[in-house]
């Protein structure tokens, strides 16, 4: 039967005597005796390593961070006339043409002939408008003469503003200066009316178009310095501007719609290039700035580690702002705290630490 405590002293009594035998003897150095001796305590060793670094202050910019995808300044999908047609011939992409200009020709003898005979309808409707005002006032002509020649004439007018338009699809116009970047017709091809033939963008200036969360669209506004990085080039930065930032939020994904004007004066940049957009929200000249990886996320907030005395202390901090891989701390640190930047995880209040 064993009595409470009876165990306890027993076994302090024969580890007592154990002591008094050694003294004695000079014996008991055994392996369990020497691996004892050569495993000093954490406290015996000064503590937990870490690496500490004085905080600072300094400068600081506040840059968002945003998915991004490339347009000309201009872009325009170019479509078919209203009726279809061959295409007898069209300019390659890559080429670079002037507003005005045509870029293909899908049945243009047919079109150009409907154009002709609009323009030539409205000559003769004029003619026939400006003598029934003459006859009205000779009084020769009722009223009604006059009202039927203007009828006719803006009828006239209608037609040849859309025989211009079916005559510019079927050249493939040029909308404005720049290059051919794409085409979806093929020479000699029979396309259908409205069908897309030819994507036509200016590209010195491109245009990124990013979604910017509800939450921080509105920390935004033109004019703003952007950066933009292709994906598979990010040591490469193209500075740019904040050109427009929508008003209205999308419904269903809860972001505004931003565009950020890119030069791309080098010509290396194309539409439908992706990469990260930056904005910059902020510049700072003083601020306390730590490594991200400093702080300790915790069920009560977001702490950094400081020591004081060689003693690990607890600071709950509050985040101003993110940029890479450093965050700049609003309040909970000051300048001159020494801050745990490796080794934060490893240790909690009052932990011994040495450096």
């Amino acid at each position: 039967m064993t009595i409470p405590g009876k165990k306890v002293a027993l076994t302090l009594t024969a580890a007592a005597l154990c002591a008094a035998l050694c003294a004695g003897t000079g014996g008991c150095r055994g392996k369990g005796h020497a691996a004892a001796e050569a495993a000093p305590s954490a406290a015996d060793s000064g503590g937990v390593s870490v690496v500490v670094a004085n905080v600072q202050e300094r400068s600081f910019e506040d840059w968002g961070s945003y998915s991004a995808e490339l347009r000309g300044i201009e872009d325009a999908t170019l479509t078919a006339p209203s009726m279809g047609g061959r295409v007898n011939w069209l300019k390659e992409v890559g080429t670079r043409f002037k507003a005005g200009e045509a870029l293909c020709d899908i049945d243009g003898d047919r079109y150009e002939a409907s154009y002709e005979a609009a323009r030539a309808q409205v000559d003769v409707t004029s003619g026939d408008l400006e003598r029934a005002k003459v006859n009205v006032e000779k009084g020769s002509v009722g009223r009604a003469t006059l009202d039927a020649a203007n009828l006719a004439y803006q009828n006239a007018r209608v037609a040849l503003a859309a025989a211009t338009r079916t005559l510019a699809d079927a050249q493939c116009q040029a909308p404005f200066d720049g290059i051919v970047t794409s085409r979806q017709i093929d020479k000699f091809q029979t396309v259908t009316p409205g069908a897309a033939t030819l994507r036509v963008s200016r590209i010195n200036e491109l245009e990124a178009v990013i979604a910017i969360p509800e939450t921080e669209a509105f920390s935004y506004s033109p004019g703003m310095p952007t950066q933009f990085r292709l994906l598979q080039h990010p040591e490469h930065v193209y500075e740019g501007r904040l050109a427009s930032c929508d008003l209205a939020v999308d419904s269903r994904s809860r972001t505004v719609t931003a565009r950020i004007v890119v030069p791309n004066r080098d010509g290396s940049l194309r539409p439908g290039m992706v990469g990260r957009a930056g904005i910059l929200r902020r510049r700072y000249d003083k601020a306390i700035v730590i490594p991200s990886t400093a702080l300790v996320r915790l069920q009560n907030g977001i702490a950094a580690m400081v020591v004081e005395n060689g003693v690990a202390r607890q600071r709950i901090v509050r985040i101003g702002a993110n940029s890479g891989d450093s965050t700049m701390v609003a309040e909970g640190l000051s300048q001159g705290d020494l801050l745990i930047v490796t080794g934060a995880f490893q240790v909690s209040e009052g932990t011994r630490v040495h450096y």
